[in-house]
């Protein structure tokens, strides 16, 4: 995710959404995915990033649930929280798939970004800036304000 060439022309648009951008456990393996991703966008063009932030209250909900079926098969997934280290910046999650009768497990940590950290981050890259945020609802006619309270965003990132 970090380094990564692509042949061709560049393109117009891409995204990273439901957390991936935080698998990338340094700022400099960070930087790196940013500017990687600006390098194969043309100029003025949109990077759209969704990610959970650690807002100065913390985090809310330590749980998250989705359940979905098709005939008889039911597939369920959970997210737990299990530790938040700001100092380290590691946020440590407990991933438990179940699929029918089957039940996969992982753990696995994330970075931790306050809304001041990704700010400072993009200033770092140099690369984009911010052109709007959105919630996890992604409704268009609804931007977020992006402060110290923002816990979930999508960011419309704008090539610079």
């Amino acid at each position: 995710m970090a380094q990564f060439n692509i042949k061709g022309p560049k393109f117009d648009g891409a995204f990273c959404t439901v957390d991936t951008f935080r698998h990338l456990l340094t700022d400099d393996a960070a930087i790196s995915h940013l500017r990687n991703i600006a390098s194969h966008l043309k100029k003025n063009r949109i990077y759209v990033l969704g990610l959970h932030l650690l807002s100065r209250q913390g985090i809310k909900n330590k749980v998250h649930r989705w359940q979905g079926s098709r005939g008889k098969l039911i597939v369920s997934s959970y997210i737990t929280v299990l530790d938040v280290n700001r100092k380290q910046r590691e946020e440590t999650l407990n991933y438990t798939l179940q699929v029918g009768k089957q039940k996969y497990q992982s753990v696995y940590k994330l970075r931790t970004y306050t809304p001041g950290q990704f700010r400072k981050l993009l200033n770092m890259a140099g690369c984009f800036e911010i052109k709007n945020v959105y919630d996890l609802d992604y409704e268009l006619n609804k931007p977020v304000k992006f402060n110290a309270d923002t816990e979930e965003a999508v960011f419309i990132l704008r090539k610079t």
